[in-house]
């Protein structure tokens, strides 16, 4: 199983514990976290891929709780710049194996991403909004190919909607192109797996299966041809 950025999340878990086991099936705890995620494709000079910025909205109920988890006035709607300051960073701790729920492909490959840099935070209307940046390690340009970033967490923990105020910077003959799945064929898919384990008796909810990405929102980047 895949480690998480977010240090609350076992307190979140408890204490949406006592609803979780008032219904049936446990899909109605999944997702317990809400995030839309702002997306900044970077490109550098040649026209390449530089860097991707990550902003993720938390809800306000999982903002109260991070904020409570970290000493801060949970029913607060803006922090000061010193608690922003500290809050900067709270959710790019991240543990071995886990890669940010960011998931950029240049065709059919997965773009490899470096660890994440300049975070911040601030509080907006009692809402937590990080930002980091990410390094892409193996430079594409999106004219060769199709480019492709989705945001999601496998395990479907965390619920990401994609901004539709995500932004290109350092090119002009670029556009974004945003998808949402077929929600039909995923609560199909969802239902079908845990059907099977509910068959073998298992723990739905220690065992919840990875369909994060059949719920996935998604970008494309549409580039003009050289010429045009």
């Amino acid at each position: 199983m895949e480690a998480h950025p977010a240090p609350f999340r076992p307190i979140l878990a408890a204490a949406l514990a006592a609803t979780a086991t008032l219904v049936a099936p446990a899909v109605q705890a999944h997702p317990h976290e809400f995030v839309e995620a702002r997306l900044t494709l970077q490109f550098d000079a040649e026209g390449a891929l530089d860097r991707i910025g990550v902003e993720w909205r938390y809800d306000a109920f999982t903002s109260m709780l991070i904020l409570s988890d970290l000493g801060f006035n949970p029913a607060a709607d803006s922090l000061s710049e010193e608690e922003e300051a500290a809050l900067s960073g709270f959710d790019t701790n991240w543990q071995p194996g886990y890669d940010g729920d960011l998931w950029p492909y240049f065709g059919e490959e997965r773009i490899p991403l470096g660890p994440p840099e300049d975070a911040t935070a601030r509080l907006e209307q009692g809402e937590i909004v990080s930002q980091h940046w990410r390094e892409v390690q193996a430079r594409v340009h999106p004219e060769a190919g199709d480019l492709v970033i989705q945001v999601y967490d496998p395990e479907f923990y965390i619920s990401y909607s994609i901004s539709h105020g995500s932004v290109i910077d350092g090119r002009v003959d670029c556009r974004l192109r945003y998808f949402g799945p077929d929600l039909a064929v995923a609560e199909e898919r969802l239902q079908a797996a845990l059907d099977e384990l509910l068959a073998e008796g298992s723990d739905l909810e220690a065992n919840f299966p990875a369909v994060g990405r059949d719920f996935a929102e998604e970008v494309r980047l549409d580039c003009a041809p050289p010429g045009e």
